[in-house]
């Protein structure tokens, strides 16, 4: 199962990290591996990187959507030939699922465009709308 952590990066960092995005995944695993102590300087950290997502209005779509049901208060099952789980935070939306690519991911690509995705324990990142590009250019062949 992959595990995949999914941020909105405000403009100005995605135009200068948009061609490199390590700096950025750095700082986000750095973020995701703080210690309580800290917490209040990574938040303030991460709202110079990042902007929320609109719970209620993902949420509400992706039940729409999606024939799932809720696992817990936060955490969607999704119904499908994937196995996902989904969490939709302000902060980050988590996606688990047993497929490098879950079909859910397209629904936030349509939602924005300036999207990292991390998987921080296979230490891998990307862009939503570039993989989303080479998938299309893929089926496009």
């Amino acid at each position: 199962m992959r595990k995949y952590y999914l941020f909105i990066i405000k403009t100005e960092y995605y135009k200068l990290y948009k061609k490199d995005p390590h700096i950025l995944y750095q700082t986000l695993y750095q973020l995701y591996c703080l210690k309580e102590p800290n917490f209040a300087y990574g938040i303030s950290i991460f709202d110079s990187i990042c902007q929320p997502f609109s719970v209620k209005l993902l949420r509400n779509y992706i039940q729409n959507k999606y024939t799932c049901s809720m696992k817990s208060q936060k955490v969607m099952h999704l119904h499908s030939p994937e196995d996902t789980l989904l969490q939709i935070n302000y902060a980050c939306i988590i996606v688990k699922s047993n497929f490098n690519f879950p079909d859910v991911l397209r629904v936030f690509h349509i939602y924005n465009k300036k999207i990292l995705v991390c998987d921080f324990e296979n230490e891998d990142y990307f862009w939503l709308s570039m993989q989303m590009q080479k998938r299309k250019s893929t089926f496009a062949s």
